[in-house]
């Protein structure tokens, strides 16, 4: 794996992060994008249009992680509104390869970093799969505090799992 490299998104990653969407969908893993609710060419270029809107209006942040041009994955954080204004909903996802090196923790603090400084994000929220021992472990060591339970949130690989909510101040 060549060095990797933290940074904000481009528009001209499109073609990067088109291919690592569809390599993460059939994956499967803890996360909302799965094969069976393809992410469709004109829904993901809508999403960027829609994300750099966002970070021109100070909504949301999004860092990248890139080994040489290959895109592996990237945190992100968006505004909550109105009185909510001061809550970032906080988001992660890296491939397979970069999982358990480090990697994902540096990305954490590096998005909910850029999110403080450049929105005054003062709270940040999140949910992970209740069965995804690795992510409620990764959120602890974050600093992360459990604050809910959904039960039965999501479907996944055939069954209901509940959502839990974790909360961080900064």
């Amino acid at each position: 794996m060549d060095k990797i490299v933290f940074r904000q998104l481009k528009p001209s990653d499109f073609p990067a992060v088109y291919r690592w969407v569809k390599e993460i969908e059939k994956e499967d893993t803890f996360i909302v994008i799965n094969a069976a609710e393809p992410i469709t060419l004109k829904e993901e270029k809508q999403y960027f249009k829609d994300l750099f809107k966002k970070i021109k209006q100070k909504r949301a942040v999004k860092i990248a992680v890139f080994s040489g041009k290959k895109y592996l994955g990237s945190g992100d954080i968006e505004r909550g509104g109105k009185r909510q204004s001061h809550i970032g909903i906080f988001g992660i996802a890296l491939s397979k390869e970069c999982r358990g090196r480090g990697i994902g923790f540096r990305l954490a603090q590096e998005t909910i970093k850029l999110a403080k400084e450049k929105m005054g994000i003062k709270q940040i929220i999140l949910t992970c799969f209740a069965n995804n021992k690795i992510g409620i472990s990764f959120y602890h060591k974050l600093g992360f505090i459990q604050y809910s339970r959904h039960p039965r949130a999501v479907f996944y690989k055939g069954k209901y799992i509940d959502s839990i909510w974790f909360y961080k101040d900064l």
